[in-house]
């Protein structure tokens, strides 16, 4: 029992002792956490990225049990559910690409065409004006200093090939780490049971006492997330369609572009179908001026019926948390990580909100 006490004195003392040298060489430390985080980037960025295939990949293999139910075929499930996975997200980005670029091209030179005259009256005015004229007459290329026109040039050209070589290098670093992102990606998908195991055995033997504990709060912050992102993408491909169901009904432009950006838009909590349809309404306006109040009448319409009927019967209360807390989450996250934080504290409140709510009833029971 001493023995035991007086471990405990020991761990509460080496925990202080870091706290203290955290804060005392706090610096050093922030720098030193900057440092790994980076380093560590490509590898967050693939779990992230593994954790959102998963939920597909969770489907595809289900499905596969369900049609080959033999042992040799089961060898073949994660092999099936991770191609099908990638395929499909691949699949949804070369589908919105071609319904977005093609409208984007086509708005832009609509654009350009119809404003062109305001560019030629533009270069006729300062034509015409004395002032300009009189100082382009009083310009003597005799009396320039093509020295020092020389040197500028000089630098001109050094800043620019310097420039180009941080772009370059730049694409270079974010095209690498995308490239070993997917790989981890596919890597943690691939071994998950065997990783989750090793966490397990870890906690168990280092932490036996707060195993449980950990457990339960990673099951309701993945039940948190996983409902989340589903709830959400259905909801906003739901709303995309029917925006552009409703504008090729009422024949207004760019129906299948202005579709992809509300259905991306009402991804991000709350402010999303406020700029996706904020977005509709310049694009059409640019356009055809008359045609963007029909369109803010039609996407506020659209927008309560998904408010009202689509979203809670897709996503429910599945995230479980009440209206005051979702503004809450999305204006800290905002604050914090701006349309990222968004999306990413509202299941985080959520799940905090549970893990306490949970908490709450059972010490008021055991009272």
């Amino acid at each position: 029992m001493k023995v035991k006490i007086q471990k405990n004195h020991l761990s509460l003392v080496i925990t202080l002792f870091c706290l203290y040298l955290a804060v005392r060489y706090w610096p050093t430390v922030a720098k030193l956490i900057s440092s790994v985080t980076s380093a560590a980037m490509p590898l967050l960025i693939g779990g992230v990225i593994a954790y959102i295939v998963n939920l597909l990949l969770n489907q595809y293999e289900h499905l596969y049990s369900r049609i080959f139910k033999t042992k040799w075929a089961q060898k073949y499930r994660r092999l099936f559910g991770i191609v099908l996975s990638y395929l499909t997200i691949i699949l949804i980005l070369v589908i919105v690409s071609s319904l977005v670029i093609p409208e984007l091209i086509s708005c832009i030179k609509l654009l350009v065409a119809n404003h062109g005259q305001v560019v030629n009256r533009f270069v006729k005015v300062i034509e015409h004006n004395k002032d300009l004229n009189t100082l382009w007459n009083s310009f003597d290329l005799e009396k320039i200093k093509w020295n020092q026109v020389g040197k500028y040039l000089t630098a001109g050209f050094g800043g620019t090939f310097k420039a180009i070589i941080s772009t370059a290098s730049s694409v270079f670093s974010t095209v690498a780490t995308a490239v070993v992102a997917l790989f981890f990606s596919i890597y943690l998908l691939i071994y998950k049971e065997t990783l989750s195991r090793q966490i397990k055995r870890l906690i168990n033997a280092y932490l036996p006492q707060l195993g449980k504990h950990i457990f339960y709060v990673t099951k309701v912050f993945n039940d948190s997330y996983s409902s989340y992102i589903v709830g959400q993408c259905k909801d906003a491909a739901i709303l995309g369609i029917f925006c552009f169901i409703g504008m090729s009904v009422l024949r207004m432009p760019y129906a299948s572009m202005i579709g992809v950006v509300t259905a991306i838009g009402a991804l991000i909590p709350i402010i999303g179908a406020i700029l996706g349809a904020g977005v509709g309404v310049i694009i059409i306006f640019a356009v055809l001026p008359i045609q963007a109040g029909m369109f803010l009448i039609f996407i506020i319409i659209l927008q309560q019926l998904d408010n009202r009927i689509t979203y809670p019967l897709v996503v429910g209360k599945s995230i479980g948390l009440p209206s005051v807390w979702v503004f809450a989450a999305v204006i800290i996250g905002g604050g914090i990580y701006g349309i990222l934080g968004m999306m990413f504290t509202v299941p985080l409140f959520a799940a905090i909100y549970k893990i306490i709510k949970t908490d709450t009833h059972k010490r008021l029971a055991n009272e």
